[in-house]
């Protein structure tokens, strides 16, 4: 694998690019499942109303609300309103407040849009003519809603407690310490869930006033055009980058794919018959071809999917973990099963991978050899035996793809049984936490989908964990090839001085006690040859079938090297002259002839 990252590593810089790319996909894939709880629990269940502290808001339920709170904060209330006083007698919020006076008003103003709430509930509640405002009833409040359940109160039903508040104001021995005392006696006896559970009730207070100025329609749909804008925007933003990743993956791994044959061919194009033959010529093509796909493709894969998916993966665990929800635990869970999923795949699947290009040669060798020499194979009949051991190394073949296939096969099912089994668990606890008030179908949205997130990027990396040996073993097969040194190379400048100087060519070629013994042999091919051949002349080399005529013949332009003994042509040593040079004074027919494609 090192191999695969070196080779990305001549591209260094759109790599770079590509990682940072990638981030800010991950940064707008792992935003927008928030940006979908924003629009089904603000903008949906909430109206669009995201603060207790209302934009607009109507003299009547401004002063009922100030007459709910300390001296202090009715007139911080108070200020943030006054000098926006609207034609139809709403006062807008002042734009020019800091957040930290934003936040102190929003804290102070949480519990008066409750109790207010309360009232214009008990109002729709109370048959008419019944209606009373005392201060014990309304202190007792907070703790009553919190047992019973009341009718929606209406724009009406607001009005008529803030009427009811402005009178119990103007009342004789009216106090809005005891007042509060009695309000903050009644909040303390809440326990946190129930609590948590009234606080929703004073956005419910600014939805009442909004639907009583009529603008509540106007409010819920500015936000959700807001929300679903900016929504909209990282979806661009996230299929601008995402295209923007393939253009410069392809291109790096195309790229990489072109140096690489060129690299190869460049070695191969020097190989002696020695190195052909340790090769295999069926091999070499098999490394010049599916090798440097398999590595090619990989590499798209790798900045894709790769650099991807632990981000995405970790940025999902945070948000998760992050949340108040009470769910991570379903997460651990799953990833721990993804793990053993992983880690069962890769034991079982994996070493096939590495036998698999294997036989890739094999089948490659064997097909040429069989298609190579058809015409002995007819005329010796033996057509059903070359059919025979094609068939078994195509099923040799076809039975290690077939268990890797099934690997990958069976490995989807199970990822869905857990992507599944996941959204059921949530489901099922995240129900009990909405029925318990501590979470909102929006979170409950989100959470499944960063779950999702997380067993996807899990998904990628086994996808990619199994094609990475595969791409290893031809990054090594390449390598290998690449490292190869010719045994047959150039002489250096001072041995070849007298050769390049030499201008007046005869053509006499000598043979002086030459031996020659193939690598690897046990004995000499050829044992102290020695004649001359002179220009003019017609030297023939005659002997039985194997006897070493083409090896002798093989010597000449240094196809290979003698062991002993040196080959001369007009005297100098042919070991002592560049291969070109010795090249282009010679003529060479071979023994098969071969034709290239061209004119």
């Amino acid at each position: 694998m090192t191999k695969i990252f070196k080779q990305l590593a001549r591209h260094w810089a759109v790599c770079l690019v590509v990682f940072a790319l990638l981030f800010v996909q991950a940064y707008c894939d792992l935003a927008l499942p928030d940006y979908t709880s924003k629009i089904v629990d603000t903008g949906i269940q909430q109206g669009g109303i995201e603060s207790p502290l209302p934009q607009t808001v109507r003299k009547s339920t401004l002063d009922a609300l100030s007459l709910l709170m300390n001296e202090e904060d009715a007139q911080k209330l108070q200020n943030a309103y006054q000098y926006y006083l609207q034609d139809d007698g709403v006062l807008q919020l002042r734009s020019d407040l800091t957040e930290d006076e934003r936040t102190a008003l929003e804290d102070a103003v949480t519990t008066p849009d409750i109790v207010l709430y309360m009232a214009a509930a008990q109002a729709a509640n109370t048959p008419a003519g019944q209606s009373s405002m005392g201060m014990t009833g309304l202190a007792e409040m907070p703790t009553a809603a919190a047992d019973t359940e009341t009718v929606t109160p209406t724009a009406a039903d607001l009005d008529t407690v803030c009427s009811q508040f402005a009178a119990m104001s103007q009342l004789p021995g009216f106090d809005r310490s005891m007042l509060q005392k009695q309000l903050d006696g009644a909040m303390s006896q809440l326990d946190s869930t129930m609590l948590e559970n009234l606080k929703s009730q004073s956005l419910l207070l600014v939805q009442l006033e909004y639907e009583a100025q009529g603008v509540a329609q106007d409010v819920q749909m500015r936000y959700l055009f807001r929300v679903g804008g900016q929504m909209l925007a990282l979806t661009l933003l996230m299929v601008a980058v995402a295209v923007a990743v393939g253009f410069l993956a392809s291109r790096v791994s195309a790229a990489i794919g072109r140096d690489l044959r060129r690299e190869t061919f460049s070695s191969v194009i020097g190989f002696s018959n020695a190195e052909i033959e340790n090769f295999s010529t069926a091999s070499l093509i098999t490394r010049t071809t599916n090798d440097i796909q398999q590595v090619q493709f990989v590499c798209v894969i790798l900045l894709r999917m790769v650099a991807y998916a632990p981000i995405l993966g970790i940025g999902g665990v945070l948000h998760v973990v992050g949340s108040s929800s009470g769910l991570s635990w379903i997460v651990v869970l799953d990833v721990a099963l993804l793990l053993l999923l992983m880690l069962f795949l890769m034991n079982v699947a994996m070493p096939k991978f590495k036998v698999m290009q294997q036989l890739v040669d094999r089948l490659n060798l064997v097909s040429r050899e069989i298609l190579t020499g058809i015409m002995p194979v007819r005329a010796f009949s033996r057509e059903k035996f070359e059919e025979q051991r094609f068939d078994k190394a195509n099923r040799e073949l076809m039975g290690t793809q077939l268990f890797t296939n099934r690997a990958m096969v069976a490995m989807m099912p199970f990822m869905t049984l857990i992507m599944n089994g996941t959204s059921l668990l949530i489901v099922w606890f995240g129900g009990k936490a909405m029925d318990a008030g501590t979470m909102q179908v929006g979170e409950m949205i989100a959470f499944i989908t960063y779950t999702m997130q997380i067993v996807m990027s899990f998904l990628m990396l086994a996808m990619v964990a199994v094609m990475l040996p595969r791409a290893g073993v031809a990054a090594d097969r390449i390598d290998e090839v690449l490292r190869t040194k010719a045994t047959i190379h150039d002489p250096d400048e001072a041995a070849a001085k007298a050769a390049q100087a030499h201008t007046d060519w005869q053509g006499v070629v000598q043979f002086d006690d030459v031996s020659f013994r193939y690598p690897g042999a046990d004995s000499d091919a050829l044992e102290h040859i020695s004649f001359t051949a002179k220009p003019g002349e017609t030297t023939a080399i005659i002997g039985s079938t194997g006897c070493g005529k083409s090896t002798l013949l093989n010597l000449i332009p240094r196809f290979y090297d003698v062991t002993g003994g040196k080959v001369t042509v007009d005297g100098i040593d042919v070991r002592e002259m560049p291969q070109a040079q010795l090249h282009d004074l010679l003529g060479y027919v071979p023994q098969k002839g071969v034709l290239f494609s061209g004119t």
